[in-house]
């Protein structure tokens, strides 16, 4: 029983009827956020986007485009993989039968290298050679002077500059490089080298990525940094700082531009605290690239056929939250089940392994209730609702049962998780995750050769 894992994929193909408004905790004008993207963008931009501070979106407000597939040898959806584009850059699940609690199960893309070098990854060890991109790095996408990331390909050889130079490089959109004297007012310098890619990471940058500040984490809002990994976020340095002039808002500015593997950094000195260092629209150049210079077709939910063929694009916000939610709790939930049959409360990993799992589900719970049903999808909703009662019931024994150590707590809380999953059973919304990935593989290979 403990080692069942299921997939809700009925729900999706009882459900597809409706216009469902996005989550309420990030409104967008793309699709709605699963349980594990939630989480991933609210880390560092839910401070944002409720104006508990003032700096640079890592992600973007929400979602530009609706969940997709995207052809990814190495993807569980019969070499697919699910992805959901934001401004900043694209959220992955490459592997969908992994631990959602896991922080690499939702991983960010090296666009900006696959930008830069023209290079599409199609899996780990395969690529499709294209051209670099002719998209702006930064600033207004129809500047017709400002570098664009081809600009950016010759320059990857380029020599690091020696740690503590002064950066005073320019380059225009040809690709020429240049040197201004008065940029050295500014104080840039080069300031940690990076053998990896043997280059060197501005200084303004490099205190960007190593900051802190007011971040979303375990159920709440506490102070600490950005980024566990200074180069999680931007992977490694494809380039030197450069400065150059790009229109924004029609207006010449200043900036120092930096391509990392996974994110552009743009350094404005006339922008306010916060705002002086800031993550460049990464995402909507490469969906830009990719959907549109070459010519690829995005692939959401209805590129399956059948029942899904049925979804209309404004009912997809809903499916893109419910049907990966729903998907990532079952298999979040199969630990916390084993852990609970096998208390352990006086060693620390148990506590630190049910605390996690706890608020993971307790975060998927609170995405399947900010989904607001339409009209004729209310009854079967109010459904998985009720079948949510008991998971909120868990949450709350088990909280005591941490407080307390009495242990008729850890087993109510048991009992109730499989009551929980047993209401959803009995709705008749499960399915065997492998018959679903054979859908997902059929399907979409289908719709790619008729692309």
């Amino acid at each position: 029983m403990f080692g069942r894992r299921v997939l809700l994929v009925g729900l999706v193909l009882a459900l597809v009827v409706a216009l469902l408004p996005p989550l309420k905790a990030a409104r967008a004008a793309g699709g709605g956020m699963n349980a594990a993207f939630h989480r991933t963008w609210a880390r560092t931009d839910r401070p944002v986007a409720e104006g508990r501070v003032s700096r640079t979106w890592m992600w973007g407000p929400g979602p530009f485009t609706n969940v997709l597939f995207e052809e990814y040898d190495e993807g569980s959806m019969g070499g697919f993989r699910v992805v959901q584009y934001f401004d900043k850059t694209r959220m992955e699940i490459t592997d969908t039968e992994a631990d959602p609690v896991n922080p690499w199960y939702v991983t960010n893309g090296l666009l900006a290298k696959e930008l830069i070098t023209g290079q599409l990854q199609l899996g780990h060890n395969r690529f499709w050679q294209g051209p670099p991109a002719l998209v702006n790095v930064a600033g207004d996408p129809n500047d017709p002077n400002g570098p664009t990331y081809a600009t950016f390909n010759a320059l990857m050889g380029h020599q690091p500059l020696p740690v503590g130079w002064t950066i005073i490089q320019t380059v225009d959109r040809a690709g020429n490089v240049g040197a201004n004297q008065s940029l050295a007012g500014y104080g840039v310098t080069a300031a940690v080298f990076v053998p990896e890619t043997n280059h060197t990471v501005a200084s303004v940058f490099w205190g960007f990525m190593q900051s802190e500040g007011s971040i979303y984490q375990d159920g709440g809002f506490r102070n600490g940094r950005l980024f566990e990994n200074p180069f999680y976020a931007t992977g490694y340095p494809l380039t030197e700082a450069y400065w150059t002039t790009v229109l924004v808002g029609g207006v010449p500015k200043l900036v120092l531009v930096q391509v990392f593997e996974r994110r552009v950094l743009t350094y404005t000195p006339d922008n306010p605290p916060g705002w002086q260092v800031e993550a460049g629209n990464v995402g909507q150049h490469y969906y830009a690239w990719r959907y549109s210079q070459l010519g690829m077709t995005p692939q959401t939910w209805t590129a399956l056929g059948g029942p899904y063929a049925e979804i209309r694009p404004e009912e997809l916000p809903y499916i893109d939250a419910i049907f990966l939610t729903l998907w990532q709790l079952q298999i979040g939930l199969d630990p916390l089940l084993f852990l609970l049959d096998h208390p352990d409360p006086s060693n620390p990993q148990w506590r630190a392994d049910v605390e996690g799992r706890l608020i993971f589900m307790q975060d998927a719970v609170r995405t399947l209730r900010d989904v607001v049903p339409p009209p004729r999808l209310s009854a079967g909703h109010s459904q998985v609702l009720g079948a949510l009662n008991y998971f909120d019931r868990a949450a709350q024994e088990l909280r005591q049962y941490l407080a307390t150590g009495d242990s008729t707590l850890v087993r109510a809380a048991f009992f109730d998780l499989l009551q929980g999953l047993a209401a959803l059973d009995d709705l008749g919304l499960l399915a065997t995750r492998g018959s679903a990935q054979a859908v997902f593989s059929d399907e979409l290979r289908s719709a790619r050769r008729d692309a």
